[in-house]
């Protein structure tokens, strides 16, 4: 074989080696830094183009979307429309491996490459996984291709958004796959190689949705169903027959019949086995403008892109420029994760309150349950939410309520003990100051850390107020020093623990006033720190008074397990005669457990043995019913 045989594609080359070398990185970075938590499907185009219709079709996001997804989305469509699949060719990881894996087997001599009816056939099975891919996103704004997809469950390391049994299939098949077929998966089972070919097919695509659109404006009740059903089919069926009718990309693999020595180079050289040696315009649905026939061609200026030898550098020049373009549009381009209104708007009479630095607004779920929460305010006509930012946009009627109301409807008071007080204090010490920056009960909590981490403080609380006002607590011969105060809680990080790994999280709170001290009881900061914990079941409201009698329990040591009191409550619940379950204060300020019960059915001793048991019998949400160790000493 001569020299010229041997030339290869240097620009893809270095792309693909280029991104697996990043993943590999954005990987290995959680072990070089602790704090960091990669995000594989930061920039992923397929999970864009669900995003987009998820936004589109339900006017919200798929959960942890965000604008950079849908900027590469976009672009993944015009990427097709113009250049051909330049991100099968030349970035995805998957294709790449698949690549790597069939040279393998070309060189065991074992690869083959499937023609006919069988191919054909094989060609549907990834419209249909297009077909259930998307359904499942659309119904449930949750990226389903996350539970199967090869790349996500291997980069992960099979997070818990993958189901194993699917992507361990899938993982085998491009593995065995490839080595066996020429790009098995990409041909027949990838979900984006399936949408891509009908975005090639871009007068179908742009028809379908039109139809689509057009119907719903005469209040047809469509479902999403029946155009996905239809783009599925029909793409499928223009992949196998439509080849004529394929008008896009506009840049194609050409070549000069007049110079072709028909040396067959081309044909053997291509990723995807496409004839090219036969053919004067490559117009096959697998071509991704992948460039290997331009490169390996002997004769100068035989095969290339749209009979344009300065052309050559399209394909490796055009993937930068997308993928450069798509990052700066994702920067620009703020896409809400939901966008609800359920008032009447009007832009001259209508307010829009804006507030950033949301750290509980974090996904679909937090959105959607937020948008939830401002219904029920009056006045408020709709939200959207931005989880990239942590922000949100409310829209309201200024006549009904203003932005201070709006922030105190957003702001959730809470108070929490950071630690016990010693025994022989008698008063304690309160701290009054105001915070800014403070928005929400994730503010809150990582201040109670902060406070618990930095200073002898026995517990905080907050109160709604421009700025929020927090109250600190102190021991009552604790000596404050009000400037290391200040300082401690104007630190711009802080470090916390989480799933074992020590974790910098950047905070901004700011004092804006000069703090005051002041002086309470003991008796008053237990009164103020006590939380009551309140549960009736067993149809607790059809009883008489007279029947009821109480059961009073010291808490004693248990006092570090009252967020375990759901546990005990499903463990009581199972006796019939058992109706409540609450904490409250004895006169010695301790507190105590109430058991109330109907006399005629259980009674004190029974109820107690309960609460002795070894393990608890608990009910958890999907009526399932399982044993847990018995945390509470009695």
């Amino acid at each position: 074989m001569s020299r010229k045989t041997k030339k290869t594609n240097l620009p893809r080359q270095i792309i693909q080696w280029g991104f697996i070398a990043v993943i590999i990185f954005i990987a290995m970075l959680p072990f070089i830094k602790d704090d960091y938590t990669p995000d594989f499907e930061a920039y992923c185009p397929f999970g864009g183009v669900q995003a987009l219709s998820s936004f589109l079709l339900n006017n919200s996001l798929a959960c942890t979307m965000t604008s950079a997804q849908i900027a590469m989305g976009v672009l993944l469509i015009l990427g097709i429309f113009l250049f051909s699949k330049l991100f099968c060719a030349y970035i995805c990881p998957i294709g790449t491996i698949s690549e790597w894996l069939g040279k393998l087997g070309e060189k065991m001599k074992i690869r083959i490459t499937i023609k006919g009816i069988a191919d054909k056939i094989l060609r549907s099975l990834k419209y249909v996984l297009l077909f259930v891919t998307f359904y499942f996103t659309l119904s449930s704004n949750e990226l389903f291709c996350k539970k199967f997809d090869p790349y996500y469950a291997v980069a992960t390391g099979f997070s818990m958004d993958v189901v194993l049994l699917y992507a361990s299939i899938a993982i085998a098949l491009v593995v065995i796959g490839s080595v066996f077929l020429h790009l098995f998966w990409c041909k027949y089972l990838c979900p984006l190689g399936a949408i891509s070919n009908i975005f090639k097919f871009a007068w179908f695509f742009i028809a379908t949705i039109l139809t689509y659109i057009i119907l719903r404006q005469f209040n047809l009740n469509i479902s999403f169903v029946w155009p996905l059903a239809f783009a599925c089919i029909g793409g499928y069926i223009l992949e196998i027959w439509g080849e004529k009718l394929l008008f896009l990309p506009v840049a194609r693999i050409t070549r000069n019949e007049q110079t072709c020595t028909d040396c067959q180079l081309c044909s053997r050289k291509c990723p995807q086995a496409i004839d090219v040696a036969s053919m004067r315009v490559v117009r096959d649905i697998d071509c991704n403008l992948c460039s290997e026939c331009v490169v390996v061609c002997p004769v100068k200026d035989t095969i290339q892109i749209n009979n344009r030898s300065w052309l050559k550098w399209l394909p490796p020049v055009a993937t930068i420029v997308l993928i450069i373009t798509g990052l700066a549009l994702s920067k620009v381009w703020d896409v809400p994760t939901i966008d609800q209104k359920w008032g009447i708007i009007d832009p001259k009479h209508s307010g829009v309150f804006t507030q950033s630095g949301l750290k509980n607004i974090k996904c679909y779920g937090s959105s959607m349950a937020f948008a939830s929460k401002m219904r029920q305010v009056k006045g408020v006509l709709g939200v959207a939410t931005y989880v990239s930012k942590n922000k949100v946009k409310i829209y309201f009627d200024p006549t009904v309520i203003d932005a201070v109301k709006i922030q105190s409807e957003l702001f959730t008071p809470m108070k929490t003990p950071i630690r016990l007080l010693e025994k022989g204090i008698d008063h304690v010490k309160v701290v009054s100051l105001m915070l800014d920056n403070f928005f929400d009960p994730m503010d809150f909590t990582y201040l109670s850390i902060l406070l618990q981490e930095k200073t002898e403080a026995i517990g905080v609380e907050s109160e709604f107020s421009c700025p929020v006002m927090v109250r600190i607590y102190f021991p009552g011969n604790t000596d404050i020093d009000e400037q290391k105060l200040k300082t401690i809680l104007e630190s711009k990080t802080m470090q916390v623990e989480s799933a074992g790994k020590i974790k910098t999280l950047d905070i901004a709170y700011r004092v804006a006033n000069k703090p005051e001290i002041s002086t309470i009881t003991k008796r008053a900061y237990v009164e103020k720190m006590f939380q009551p914990f309140v549960k009736d079941f067993n149809d607790l409201a059809a009883y008489n008074v007279n029947v009821l009698d109480t059961l009073s329990v010291p808490l004693g040591a248990n006092k570090y397990n009252t967020k375990a009191f759901p546990y005990l409550v499903s463990h009581l619940s199972n006796d019939s005669g058992v109706v409540e379950f609450m904490s409250a204060l004895d006169s010695l300020q301790q507190i105590e457990l109430r058991v109330v019960f109907v006399d005629t059915i259980t009674n004190p001793a029974k109820i107690l043995n309960a609460m002795k048991s070894d393990s608890l019998t608990v009910t958890y949400g999907e009526g399932d019913t399982g044993k847990v160790l018995n945390m509470f000493k009695f």
